[in-house]
């Protein structure tokens, strides 16, 4: 497994393209894969500030 914060690094990264079109939205999450194949889930939540702030990861089945 990767240390954590490579894995809110690569996924600060890839956050504005899950960014959800209803502002509404306070809760987003989605998977990623780091070669060759370890995959993670990744949450965020909106805070009072409307910055999608990283709440926590899970490795990901293959």
């Amino acid at each position: 497994m990767h240390p954590e914060s490579q894995i809110k690094l690569i996924a600060d990264t890839l956050l504005p393209g899950f960014i959800p079109k209803n502002a509404t939205e306070k809760e987003l999450s989605f998977h990623f894969t780091i070669p060759p194949k370890k995959s993670y889930k990744v949450w965020y939540e909106k805070n009072a500030k409307n910055e999608w702030v990283f709440t926590g990861f899970e490795p990901a089945e293959n």
